[in-house]
């Protein structure tokens, strides 16, 4: 697994709630999730509809922030 490849500059600004999404979105991203789910779960006939791993990926970090 790689490192983490992001740096951080000092700010006096306050760091939200939300700067845990960022590891999670990276794990999401490493382990090709995306790529698994769209292979495991078969594309909707609707063309308005959402792909599988956009639908789960926001489930996750929803569920993540606390669901809000």
């Amino acid at each position: 697994m790689k490192i983490l490849n992001y740096k951080l500059s000092s700010t006096n600004e306050l760091l939200t709630a939300r700067i845990g999404l960022l590891a999670t979105a990276h794990t999401i991203n490493t382990l090709s999730l995306s790529n698994t789910i769209d292979q495991h779960f078969p594309d909707l006939g609707s063309n308005c509809a959402l792909k599988a791993s956009t639908f789960i990926n926001t489930l996750i970090l929803s569920q993540h922030e606390g669901g809000q």
